[in-house]
């Protein structure tokens, strides 16, 4: 997923919200895999961890009182199959 330069998070969030499960679970797997690839030097003008930070929000709000639960489970199950 490339950065844009004009990330809107009102428009993110909103797509969070229509999103099935899965989906949501998936953009998280692949948030953190291209959260690996951003510089240290980069992070300060990066938005994935912006867009991580609400991804997890919207896992948290699916599923209250688990925090990241689900999503650890869901990265499990595709881990070991």
């Amino acid at each position: 997923m490339a950065e844009r330069q004009d990330f809107d998070a009102a428009y993110f969030v909103d797509d969070l919200s229509m999103m099935p499960d899965d989906e949501l679970f998936a953009l998280m797997q692949t948030l953190e895999g291209e959260s690996e690839d951003v510089a240290v030097e980069a992070r300060e003008t990066s938005d994935i961890f912006a867009r991580i930070a609400l991804v997890e929000t919207a896992i948290e709000d699916r599923f209250p009182g688990q925090l990241l639960a689900p999503y650890k489970e869901w990265h499990q199950r595709r881990t070991t199959v």
